[in-house]
């Protein structure tokens, strides 16, 4: 008798959690076994937010009705830079991982998007929306809260989502020509700069030793592969080939090096249905870490 009681009482909490559910809430599955962390955006909530993947585990970093995109973390892995539009249009935020304080570092009535951080941490670069569907990059002294345009006697119409090398005075990016993205880099002290793919490729990340390039290219299926190339152009390998039917996007690299996380969506979902998946470069595995409804994009690998 005790045991039927027990059962009814159970089946009764559990149909009251079902029916009261909230709506835009969907089942995660996280498939990360390993001591790094990933930071990424997702709506499978129903909203834009934040979360943050360690060993098997999801945390939720914001929870605001406005939508938090593009997390990069600092090179310590105490802070990150995002972008949100809670404030009306797209600003620059910074995260304290600890206390999860958030700080809005710039106000412009235009959008402000794709933030990353400067060598060792006191800029941080992010796009200015100077006109629909045109952009600049600019860079934020972070001790003054002041910005300046990031590349001078830019030969491209746009440019957007820059990254830094760790170690040499170089900046990858992507510019935008006629009719279409490709990804350059910018050299510092001889303001040079260096076109390194054709068009349709775009969003380079910088392998933690300074060798290596990854990037998204349409070149093979139209839908987007992840590439590798060295830091002057040559040696392009597409690391994704045996992936025609899926959109695979947004590509970072391990800390060691060894790995990429990139977002991937299958070509009947178009780009609204991103999960995260890991590529082993050495092997060619493909493994999916993050499985959940929505899209969940913008992952960034770090300690």
């Amino acid at each position: 008798m005790m045991i039927e009681r027990l059962s009814k009482g159970f089946l009764t909490i559990l149909l009251w959690f079902l029916l009261f559910l909230p709506t835009g809430v969907s089942a995660q599955t996280v498939h990360f076994d390993s001591d790094d962390r990933i930071v990424f955006n997702s709506n499978f909530g129903g909203n834009d937010d934040i979360y943050l993947l360690t060993r098997n585990r999801l945390t939720k970093l914001t929870d605001d009705p406005a939508a938090d995109e593009w997390p990069v973390p600092d090179g310590k892995g105490d802070r990150i830079v995002f972008t949100s539009d809670r404030a009306g249009s797209y600003d620059i935020y910074l995260l304290d991982l600890k206390s999860r304080a958030v700080q809005r570092l710039t106000s412009d009535p235009r959008n402000e998007t794709c933030p990353s951080w400067g060598p060792g941490d006191r800029q941080i670069y992010y796009d200015l929306e100077v006109k629909r569907n045109a952009w600049k990059t600019m860079a934020l002294e972070i001790s003054t809260g002041i910005s300046r345009p990031l590349f001078p006697d830019q030969p491209f119409s746009s440019t957007a989502m820059a990254f830094t090398h760790p170690a040499r005075d170089e900046i990858f990016f992507t510019g935008k020509v006629f009719l279409g993205w490709l990804v350059a880099k910018y050299n510092v002290p001889s303001r040079k700069y260096t076109e390194l793919t054709k068009r349709g490729s775009c969003r380079p990340k910088v392998s933690p030793d300074g060798t290596k390039i990854a990037y998204v290219c349409h070149d093979d299926d139209g839908l987007g592969d992840v590439f590798v190339m060295n830091t002057d152009g040559s040696g392009k390998r597409n690391m994704t080939s045996g992936r025609p039917d899926f959109h695979d996007y947004f590509p970072c690299y391990s800390p060691p090096g060894d790995m990429i996380v990139f977002s991937s969506s299958p070509k009947e979902k178009g780009k609204n249905a991103y999960e995260l998946y890991t590529l082993d470069l050495k092997s060619g595995e493909v493994v999916r870490i993050f499985e959940a409804d929505g899209n969940s994009r913008f992952p960034h690998w770090f300690r």
